[in-house]
């Protein structure tokens, strides 16, 4: 049974107890649609995702969907916003600022890992597939500074790396290319690759990825 709650004019609906009762729904469908897009991403490409068969899977009205999100392009756009505002929270939640770079390098590579399990690989068909999220990654990089979560955990990176310098643990180094390295070693698609060529498990893969980057940054 699908679900088609808000208003005929597209709003969350107005004052009083009905408003914040159909401002509520509007806000559970979001979610709703949110998650179901990321569950279809976790098995196609983003410029095969009809907006049929997220309405589907979310189980609300096509209706509703388009009232939210009125093209592909405004959904896929949601989606970059989700992902960076979820990179930022686990970012914030699982790397001690007060931490030597050494710890919060192994912090990240547990958080991508955890973030990937976690979406089911969907961060890099998102980030990497089809002219759809490239416009809006280079839209937002342009425009109003709603970085990709790419881009953002690319940064994230990047300083630890430059912190690591000065802490004197880690040799000299060009850190915005070391950190785009780095992350093309821990990318989604990597790790997966990694896990179907060699048949290691999440743990293993980890800590060999851990040992080579720290082998390859540290101070001699």
């Amino acid at each position: 049974m699908t679900v088609d709650v808000v208003g005929s004019d597209g709003s969350d609906g107005g004052d009083g107890e009905g408003g914040r009762s159909r401002r509520a729904d509007a806000r559970r469908n979001r979610l709703r649609i949110l998650e179901a897009a990321w569950r279809l991403l976790s098995v196609k490409d983003p410029g095969e995702l009809s907006m049929e068969e997220v309405a589907r899977d979310a189980d609300v009205g096509k209706g509703t969907l388009y009232r939210h999100y009125p093209t592909k392009e405004c959904l896929m756009d949601a989606l970059v916003r989700d992902g960076a505002h979820k990179a930022v929270q686990w970012m914030r939640e699982r790397i001690p600022p007060e931490a030597d770079a050494a710890t919060k390098l192994r912090a990240m590579v547990a958080l991508c890992y955890d973030m990937y399990e976690a979406y089911h690989i969907s961060f890099d068909l998102l980030a990497g597939a089809g002219h759809i999220t490239r416009d809006i990654r280079d839209m937002h990089d342009a425009e109003d500074g709603h970085e990709h979560p790419a881009t953002l955990m690319i940064a994230r990176v990047q300083a630890i790396l430059e912190q690591g310098v000065r802490e004197g643990l880690f040799r000299p180094l060009d850190p915005a290319y070391a950190a785009a390295a780095i992350f093309s070693l821990v990318s989604p698609i990597a790790f997966l690759k990694q896990r179907q060529r060699l048949g290691y498990s999440r743990a293993q893969i980890e800590e060999c990825v851990v040992d080579f980057i720290l082998s390859a940054v540290r101070s001699t």
